[in-house]
């Protein structure tokens, strides 16, 4: 029931957006993993949400799979194939190409 976004070009567009929103009225605990480090837009769009400041993860440059196993993410969403491809190889998640 875990689901996060990547925040550049993922989460940071209005489709992005509205999915996290979407997901959130589900039910779902949806977080943020990026491989920026700690920034302030990231926390703000956080906030504007919904999104606890606690479930934003900065990899600051690490590949997110690991972050996405650490967690017990479900589904990712990512605009990188390459992020989705570890994802999908290295977890048990489902990472979607956004």
């Amino acid at each position: 029931n875990k689901v996060s976004y990547d925040y550049d070009d993922t989460l940071s567009t209005e489709r992005g957006q509205k999915q996290a929103i979407s997901d959130i009225k589900a039910g779902k605990q949806v977080y943020i993993i990026t491989r920026r480090s700690k920034s302030q837009e990231v926390l703000d769009m956080a906030a504007k949400i919904g999104i606890p400041q606690s479930r934003v993860i900065f990899t600051s440059g690490s590949l997110k799979w690991e972050a996405v196993a650490h967690y017990g993410i479900g589904t990712h969403y990512d605009n990188n194939s390459r992020e989705i491809e570890l994802i999908n190889s290295r977890t048990d998640a489902k990472g979607i190409k956004f």
